[in-house]
Order: C-alpha cells, then sequence, then structure tokens
C-alpha cells in the first residue's frame, strides 16, 4: 500500500511538472509575440511634424480624409521604390553620409529595382488656394502604418518658410551647394531629420522640403530583413519534407 500511496505521488509531481512545463512554452511564445508587436509598433520619441502629422501617427482613413481637406485630392501609389536622395548621390553623400548609408541600404547599389511594402499619398498641385505647396508626397510603411519619409515642393512665394522652420525648430546646419546660389538647412532631433532646401531653378528657386523619419525607416528595414530569414527557413523546411 505504501509503495502504491508513493507511485500515485511520484505520478503527481510528473504531471505537475509537465503542466508547468507546457505554461512556460505557452507564456514564452505568447511573451515573444507580444515583444514582437511592440517592435513592430514601437513609439520613437517625436521630431518633426508636417500638418500635425510626426513619427508615431498612424496612416488612417480619418487622417486621410483630414489631410485631404486641407490638400485636396490625393493619388495612392502601393509597393514601390523609396529614393531618399536630394539633387545627386555624390552631392548626398557628401553632405548627408547617414542618409545616403540609410538610402544605400533601402536600395540595389547595381540599380536594381527594390519595391517596400508601403503607401504613398500623393498631392499634386493642391487645389486650396491658402495652401503653398505644389507637391506633397506621404510615404508610410505598411507594416506599422508610421510614416517614413514626408516630400514636399512648395511655391516660389513661400521662401519665408526658412525662418518659420527655424523659430520652432532652432537654428540648422547650413549647406552650400557648389553651384554658389542652392543652399539647404538640416535639423536632427532624435535622430530624424529635417531638410529645407533653396534650389536655384531657371533663374528663380524652387523651395523642398524633405522629412526623414530615420527611426521608422530603420524599423522597416529591420522588419524586412525578419521577413527574409523568415521566408528562407520557410523553404529550406519545404525543402527538407519534400524528400
Amino acid at each position: 500500500m505504501q509503495l502504491s500511496n508513493n507511485k500515485k505521488i511520484l505520478y503527481a509531481v510528473i504531471i505537475l511538472l509537465a503542466l508547468m512545463s507546457i505554461l512556460f512554452v505557452i507564456y514564452e511564445v505568447d511573451n515573444n509575440r507580444h515583444k514582437e508587436r511592440e517592435d513592430v509598433k514601437a513609439l520613437y520619441p517625436e521630431s518633426f511634424t508636417f500638418f500635425d502629422l510626426g513619427a508615431n501617427t498612424e496612416l488612417s482613413d480619418e487622417m486621410t480624409k483630414k489631410l485631404s481637406g486641407e490638400l485636396g485630392l490625393y493619388a495612392v501609389e502601393k509597393m514601390t521604390t523609396i529614393d531618399l536622395i536630394i539633387r545627386d548621390r555624390i552631392f548626398f553623400n557628401k553632405n548627408f553620409p547617414k542618409l545616403f548609408d540609410l538610402n544605400y541600404k533601402l536600395n540595389d547599389e547595381k540599380g536594381a529595382r527594390i519595391e517596400h511594402n508601403i503607401t504613398n499619398l500623393v498631392f499634386r498641385y493642391p487645389q486650396k488656394e491658402n495652401t503653398p505647396f505644389d507637391n506633397v508626397k506621404l510615404v508610410f510603411s505598411n507594416y506599422t502604418k508610421k510614416p517614413l519619409l514626408f516630400s514636399v515642393t512648395a511655391r516660389k512665394k513661400e521662401a519665408d518658410m526658412a525662418d518659420t522652420l527655424k523659430g520652432k525648430y532652432g537654428e540648422p546646419v547650413l549647406i552650400n551647394w557648389d553651384d554658389g546660389k542652392s543652399v539647404s538647412l538640416l535639423w536632427e532631433k532624435n535622430r530624424d531629420c529635417l531638410v529645407f532646401s533653396k534650389i536655384s531653378e531657371r533663374g528663380g528657386f524652387k523651395y523642398s522640403i524633405m522629412i526623414y523619419f530615420v527611426n521608422n525607416l530603420e524599423n522597416m528595414l529591420k522588419i524586412e530583413q525578419n521577413e527574409v530569414i523568415k521566408r528562407e527557413e520557410e523553404r529550406t523546411k519545404a525543402g527538407k519534407t519534400a524528400f
């Protein structure tokens, strides 16, 4: 009888340990998934804004509708390339080396077309009379719905935008172009970058604003790399199970 009781106790302990092991595995799996979701939805420090859209703004129908009220009609582009370059590669590498390195990671060095899982909202010649912009392109990651790049071209009468940006973000780094006329102003905040450029063109000037959400761009690259690893593992697994 004593031996039987010991066996019962032993079986109970084994069952308890097995249940604890199962619960631990479930916890770890759920915890890892939670961490992955946190990584995808990572919140980064705010930096620069355009129409109150900042680093942690998520693309939504409500946001798009509100923006359309400010800028008018827009086109939607999906699964396309990302180009961070201002002017040309040599100029960009010389004056914006960190952004150039990021652009290198986003594109193929031999010129092959690399498409990303993104959504572009493109506003061309906004119809609103009080809108000073000629062209607005807002690039969002489809993984996180967060902004990656804002590209804005302004009308010639908006030369005072530089003063507005200085008043909001402080004194920038001044970059003189080789033509002796064009200049760029660079602001950096929490690793994100804003570049305002006054570009000489056909006897006049055009004005460009580029907002680079560096943290979000790097996060997208990390997600893409994980996707590649996952696909490779799935192909390897499929090959092993085929034979």
